[in-house]
């Protein structure tokens, strides 16, 4: 289980696909006044990532003042065909060939990593014929919250398949908390007279790419039209 703290390194500048505009820079989305939260959740037809971004688009209005991206182990041209022509009201990124997530050093995890509420919507998805690979390894989900230039300001690794943020409520909450801290954080480095500057991470000069390629995990073809309604 991971336990290191990236807090205070930076992830490069690249460029990423959403399922409706391909080759995005994440320097504008990370860039501006508003901090970034970034969920990474499993494929897009997994039944976990269904719940979440489901929870993510009922509870959007308690969001305020800072920006979310999810992303997926899934193509933008599956995603797009599965939503229909519909948008979704926040970020989706899209990286099947998994860069982001070899990047970031997201695990896997076995049964013992299956919380109750992963048990509860994993059982409901299976009485509703939706398909998942039970005994494929499950992608561990990470929350971040970064600012300007990707600097990393938190890092979450989650313990099991639901250990994230719930909904937009608890998004807004962890965000605040990180951000107030980050503001202690400078103030006290402005009167020590020490800059309050990230460090560049290993791969600051880099440029990564998010390829539309077959990635290693698979993805269902059942279109979820219903998610969002």
């Amino acid at each position: 289980m991971r336990t290191d703290h990236l807090a205070g390194t930076s992830i490069p500048r690249f460029t990423y696909d959403t399922p409706s505009s391909p080759g995005n820079d994440f320097f504008d989305l990370c860039g501006g006044e508003k901090p970034l939260v970034m969920i990474f959740l499993p494929a897009f037809d997994h039944p976990i990532t269904r719940a979440y971004i489901t929870r993510y688009v009922k509870s959007l209005k308690d969001l305020k003042g800072i920006k979310l991206a999810c992303v997926v182990r899934s193509s933008p041209q599956h995603v797009a065909q599965t939503l229909e022509g519909r948008d979704l009201p926040f970020t989706l990124i899209c990286d099947r060939p998994g860069v982001l997530y070899n990047f970031m050093g997201v695990e896997t995890a076995g049964l013992l990593n299956w919380s109750f509420e992963a048990q509860r919507i994993l059982r409901s998805a299976q009485a509703k014929n939706q398909p998942y690979d039970r005994k494929a390894p499950q992608l561990l989900p990470l929350t971040l919250v970064v600012g300007p230039e990707g600097a990393i300001l938190f890092t979450h690794y989650g313990r099991n398949l639901t250990d994230m943020p719930g909904d937009c409520g608890a998004i807004y909450t962890l965000c605040d908390e990180v951000c107030e801290l980050t503001r202690r954080a400078q103030a006290q480095a402005a009167e020590d007279s020490v800059p309050a500057k990230p460090k560049a991470g290993p791969h600051s000069d880099e440029t990564l790419t998010l390829p539309d390629l077959a990635g290693d995990l698979s993805e269902d073809e059942d279109a979820i039209g219903k998610l969002f309604d």
